[in-house]
């Protein structure tokens, strides 16, 4: 097997290693960031000086954000309709035209009844107004 057969078979595999590049590199700044406030707090405490209001809110509004979802992005119902959705109709025409084996057919046909159960729950707290948990 040469290079280029080697790539052309496994040349989707640059989309996930390109995610865990990025996710890598978010969360060492996410480290560098709250490490960095954290000493300008110690400076603070060891100069027996109480830190600025700012300094501890920033830290304490990037701790939500990171693990309550408080003061970050929530998600959207929309958002959940549309993964879903989409996921149900490509798991649902894999398994009504997919060449595969009978297994991933089956398992196809699976997930897209999975995925469309979900995005009928969805819907149903779209319509209703109903809040999403939180994570």
């Amino acid at each position: 097997m040469t290079a280029t057969d080697l790539f052309n078979s496994y040349w989707w595999l640059i989309f996930p290693l390109f995610g865990m590049g990025t996710g890598l590199v978010a969360m060492l700044g996410h480290f560098r960031h709250r490490s960095e406030t954290l000493k300008l707090i110690k400076t603070y405490a060891d100069q027996g000086k109480e830190p600025p209001a700012a300094l501890l809110e920033a830290l304490r509004t990037d701790e939500d954000r990171v693990y309550n979802c408080r003061g970050g992005r929530r998600r959207s119902h929309w958002t959940q309709i549309a993964v879903f959705g989409s996921l149900a109709v490509a798991f649902g025409y894999f398994g009504y035209y997919g060449e595969g084996g009978s297994v991933f057919i089956a398992l196809a046909l699976g997930f897209g009844m999975g995925s469309a159960i979900l995005l009928l729950i969805s819907i149903i707290r779209a319509l209703t107004g109903s809040s999403l948990p939180k994570e």
